[in-house]
C-alpha cells in the first residue's frame, strides 16, 4: 500500500473530530489543534508497514527515517493493493495496549509479537527496527516487480 501526505497537523485533523474543539483540546486522535506531525512532510509518498486500529481512529505505519504511526486522514490512498504476506491480530483484553489499540494488521512479525508495537513504536528497539526495514525493503521489491 502507497499513500501521499496531504496534511501534517493536528488542526487539519480537527474537520474530523466528533464535536467543535478549542485548539488546545485533545481530540479523538490524541492530537490538539496545535499538534504537528513533524516526522511526515506534506506531498510525500509512503510505503505502509501497517495499520494500527486504535479505539477512536485507523492510523498507518510509515517511516521518514523514524518509524511512526499516524492517522489516516493525513494522507490519500496512491495503491491500495497490500502485500499477500500481512497478517492480522487482535488485541486481547488482557494485553497492555488494550483498548487504547484495537487491532494490527501489517508484515509478519508486527503482528504475531504481542510486544512489538511497544518495541518499535515506544521503545524503538534497533531489533525490532531491524524486521522493519527488512521487511520494508522486500515490499519495495514486491511492488516494483508488479508495477514493470
Amino acid at each position: 500500500m502507497k499513500v501521499k501526505c496531504i496534511y501534517n497537523t493536528g488542526m487539519d485533523l480537527r474537520s474530523y473530530e466528533n464535536k467543535p474543539m478549542l485548539d488546545e483540546q485533545l481530540g479523538r486522535f490524541g492530537a490538539s489543534g496545535l499538534s504537528q506531525y513533524g516526522e511526515i512532510s506534506i506531498g510525500k509518498e509512503y510505503f505502509v508497514m501497517g495499520i494500527v486500529v486504535f479505539e477512536t481512529y485507523q492510523a498507518y505505519l510509515i517511516d521518514d527515517g523514524l518509524i511512526s504511526v499516524c492517522p489516516c486522514q493525513l494522507f490519500d490512498i496512491i495503491d491500495a493493493k497490500v502485500s499477500a504476506n500481512w497478517d492480522v491480530r487482535t488485541i486481547e483484553k488482557d494485553e497492555n495496549i488494550y483498548p487504547y489499540i484495537q487491532m494490527m494488521i501489517g508484515y509478519p512479525e508486527f503482528c504475531s509479537d504481542k510486544m512489538a508495537y511497544e518495541k518499535l513504536i515506544v521503545e524503538k528497539e534497533e531489533e525490532a527496527q531491524r524486521i522493519y526495514f527488512r521487511r520494508k525493503i522486500e515490499l519495495e521489491r514486491e511492488l516494483l516487480d508488479k508495477w514493470e
